[in-house]
């Protein structure tokens, strides 16, 4: 009876781990936790994926027969399950909300203000041009990303220099504040930080990683030629988590 029954369970094993990562691929984008792990070009992959082991779960059980050979020892059947759920558990339990402040210290790059900031398009270009052109007695929103890539076109700075902005972003403390964005390319692993330098009335005091609601000038001083661009804040706020935390080039 308890050779029969280790026999079963050797069988279903496959099965019920292919299911477990199944459940929690299915969990992970139901709930919007994949938000913070993958582009939303990829997203779709992980939904099928999730599809095919279910499928593969169930044609394991109709198709395949246990062997009738003697099964290994119960600390051997042990060994096999560990191995196989033990990654699933970690996963589903271990996996990290967000990106830590360390994190974007250490993959940071370049100038003071501005790290890990990609070659944006034309569409991101254009779409800078259409908010020059709205009314400048309102704020202008617009994202970290929109700032860095304003600060690379100088006929861009004349046109935004000391303009009204509004922005939202992860606070990011240091020898000077700054409002940051995750830009991610394919998944969490890639992720690199943008950042603007902010001075002004900031208000606090503020977590590291914190999201913030910000209003001020856009200023764009230049040291040795290295334009920074910076945001003279007028008004702070907490505000929740974007449904998109990470920006896409």
């Amino acid at each position: 009876m308890i050779e029969r029954l280790q026999r079963q369970l050797v069988f279903v094993a496959p099965a019920v781990v292919m299911s477990a990562w199944s459940t929690v691929m299915l969990h992970t984008l139901l709930v919007g936790h994949i938000n913070r792990l993958l582009n939303p070009m990829f997203r779709s992959y992980v939904g099928i994926a999730a599809v095919v082991l279910l499928v593969l779960s169930a044609l394991h059980l109709l198709l395949y027969r246990p062997s009738p050979e003697r099964v290994p020892s119960p600390w051997r059947q042990l060994g096999r399950w560990l191995v196989l759920l033990i990654p699933v558990i970690a996963a589903s339990v271990l996996s990290p909300a967000a990106l830590s402040d360390t994190t974007a210290r250490l993959r940071s790059s370049g100038p003071a203000g501005v790290a890990g900031m990609p070659s944006y398009n034309d569409k991101v270009t254009s779409e800078v041009k259409d908010v020059a052109d709205t009314d400048p007695n309102v704020p202008a929103p617009m994202e970290v990303t929109d700032l860095v890539t304003i600060s690379h076109s100088p006929d861009m700075i004349k046109k935004f220099e000391g303009r009204q902005v509004h922005v939202i972003g992860l606070f990011a403390s240091g020898d000077t504040p700054k409002l940051m964005r995750w830009i991610m390319w394919c998944c969490a692993a890639d992720a690199a930080p943008a950042s603007v330098e902010m001075t002004g009335q900031l208000g606090g005091p503020w977590k590291d990683q914190q999201w913030l609601d910000i209003t001020g000038a856009a200023h764009f001083p230049s040291t040795m030629g290295q334009v920074t661009p910076q945001i003279e804040v007028t008004g702070a706020k907490r505000t929740d988590e974007p449904d998109e935390p990470f920006l896409s080039p």
